[in-house]
């Protein structure tokens, strides 16, 4: 059985990204990183399952996929082809949140994560602001089952409801006031914009919409229906968006405060409305 590292150099001699075969090697092993820089020469655990993760992912196949995880703000996500993968730049949505949280409530929330996905912004939130109340909702159902695993796996089941349907449709319904929402929903409308491994392998259904406003607009028409008078909504949304959110904002909620902030490429990235 080879080393870690002969396996490492093998999968980089091949072309592998020194950062996917360092995950590969993590996961395999059940290492941290710093633990796989100290067993770097112990004989790696389940090698044939490294060599076909590796001829994986040179076919094409996204790691995140191949091992059923991705890491979000420091947690471990368990992903599949029903969701998308957690992207770096929406970090930086969760923290901005948490931090306009902080300053605008005091006291126990209602936080509503719409078009949840794998659940990574809403249970993220939940982990940096425990004691709150959290709404995960998607209008896949095998979303939510995907939702529903990391919240086990996370242990913030507790003060968590799972809801099935479009937009804001569950929480009209049944009634449910919040204080908070955050979603990151479908806005790619030319698909020919899309890298060539998300279009293929990741849900069009959390990807595509036309226009590229539609489940926006559909939310913050809707929103004062389930929005308490305080209240914050926190969006990612497309770098060339900007102006248009502006006008349905607006439009929509003219009493309402707005700003945008850039993400860590300096691209227009994330919109913030609150009351």
């Amino acid at each position: 059985m080879p080393t870690n590292r002969e396996a490492y150099f093998e999968a980089v001699k091949l072309g592998v990204p020194k950062a996917v075969v360092n995950f590969a090697l993590q996961e395999i092993n059940g290492y941290n990183y710093l633990q796989l820089t100290t067993h770097f020469e112990d004989e790696i655990k389940d090698y044939v399952f490294f060599k076909n993760s590796m001829d994986r992912f040179l076919n094409g196949e996204m790691i995140e996929y191949i091992f059923n995880k991705s890491y979000f703000l420091g947690l471990p996500f368990y992903v599949d082809r029903n969701v998308l993968i957690p992207r770096q730049e929406t970090e930086q949505l969760v923290l901005e949140t948490e931090r306009i949280i902080e300053e605008m409530f005091d006291g126990e929330l209602s936080i509503g994560d719409v078009c949840c996905g794998s659940g990574a912004i809403g249970l993220s939130l939940h982990k940096l602001l425990p004691g709150n109340k959290l709404y995960l909702s998607d209008i896949s159902k095998e979303a939510i089952r995907v939702s529903k695993n990391n919240a086990f796996k996370l242990e913030v089941v507790n003060n968590t409801t799972f809801l099935i349907g479009d937009m804001l449709d569950p929480f009209i319904e049944r009634g449910i006031r919040l204080d908070v929402i955050v979603c990151n929903p479908p806005y790619i409308q030319d698909v020919n914009t899309i890298d060539k491994k998300t279009f293929e392998q990741e849900p069009h259904l959390a990807l595509l919409a036309n226009p590229n406003t539609k489940y926006y607009e559909l939310l913050i028409k809707e929103a004062s229906k389930i929005l308490n008078s305080k209240h914050l909504i926190a969006f990612e949304i497309g770098e060339d968006m900007e102006e248009e959110m502006t006008s349905l904002v607006k439009k929509y909620c003219p009493n309402d405060d707005f700003f945008f902030q850039k993400d860590m490429y300096g691209k227009t990235r994330f919109l913030f409305i609150k009351h």
